[in-house]
């Protein structure tokens, strides 16, 4: 049983792979990633395991908020990933971790780290 479930909603390749590796090396594994907020909306609604997510700001022309809403109203841990500024992200959602792409390896293994179920 992997240690940690990790959503991933990215729309470029090889962001995603990175995450992926990046998810592998500490133990967990990937839900995804999932390139449209449709396909990220229908996993958020009907997977029974997610420790944590990563979501992209922006997939194509559409805000990863819909996401965003059903992982709250779920009870599962989150950040953005975005190539924006990070003004843009809406307020509801202001106390929200924030990784600036590129975005900082180290950085995102210690948020995803917390959420662990290792001891």
């Amino acid at each position: 049983m992997p240690l940690l479930n990790v959503m991933i909603v990215e729309d470029e390749p090889l962001i995603g792979m990175m995450m992926e590796a990046l998810v592998s090396d500490i133990g967990g594994e990937t839900l995804g990633p999932y390139a449209t907020v449709a396909s990220a909306l229908a996993a958020a609604e009907s997977l029974d395991q997610i420790d944590v997510a990563l979501l992209d700001y922006n997939l194509g022309k559409e805000a990863s908020w819909p996401v965003a809403d059903v992982l709250v109203a779920r009870g599962v841990p989150f950040a953005f990933s975005s190539g924006q500024a990070t003004e843009e992200i809406a307020e509801r959602f202001a106390g929200r971790p924030v990784f600036a792409k590129p975005v900082n390896e180290e950085k995102l293994r210690r948020f995803l780290r917390q959420f662990s179920r290792q001891a």
